[in-house]
C-alpha cells in the first residue's frame, strides 16, 4: 500500500526564536523536531556602536535598517517553516505572538499549500514535553 503524504497532521508552537513540529502519521507514529531562528544573533565587537557617521559627518540612526533587515529575516524563516508543512492534510498552529499569524498567512498564500486545513490557538511558551503531550492531546480531538 502507497503512503498517502497527505494525511499528516502537523502541530507547531512557533515564536520569534524557536519553533517545535510534531508530526503525526497515519501509521499512529510521531516525529518531533525543534529548530532555532539564528538569524540576527551576530557577533558584537568591542567598541562597535549603533550610530555610525553618515555623510557630511552626520550621525545615522541604524533602528530603523535593523528593524527592516530582522522582519525580512523573520519572514524568510516563516517562509522555510511554511515550506516543512507542504504535505500536511492538517496545520495546527500554537504561540504567543504575531508570528503564528504571520505562519497562518504564508501556508494560506502559498499556492502549493491551498488545501491544508488550518487552526490558529494563542497558547504560552511550552517546553518540550509539554508541548508534546499538548500534541497529543489536540490529536486525539
Amino acid at each position: 500500500m502507497k503512503k498517502d503524504l497527505h494525511d499528516l497532521i502537523y502541530t507547531i508552537w512557533i515564536d520569534k526564536k524557536t519553533a517545535m513540529f510534531m508530526r503525526d502519521e497515519p501509521q499512529g507514529t510521531h516525529h518531533f523536531e525543534v529548530i532555532h531562528n539564528e538569524a540576527g544573533e551576530r557577533e558584537r565587537f568591542k567598541g562597535e556602536t549603533t550610530n555610525k557617521t553618515g555623510i557630511l559627518g552626520k550621525t545615522k540612526d541604524r533602528q530603523p535598517q535593523a528593524q527592516h533587515k530582522e522582519n525580512q529575516e523573520l519572514l524568510h524563516w516563516v517562509k522555510e517553516i511554511g515550506h516543512k508543512v507542504r504535505y500536511a492534510h492538517t496545520v495546527h498552529i500554537l504561540g504567543s505572538g504575531t508570528v503564528r499569524h504571520l505562519l497562518q498567512n504564508e501556508i494560506e498564500q502559498n499556492k502549493e499549500l491551498q488545501n491544508i486545513i488550518i487552526t490558529n490557538s494563542a497558547c504560552r511558551k511550552l517546553t518540550a514535553e509539554e508541548f508534546q503531550e499538548r500534541s497529543r492531546e489536540m490529536l486525539a480531538h
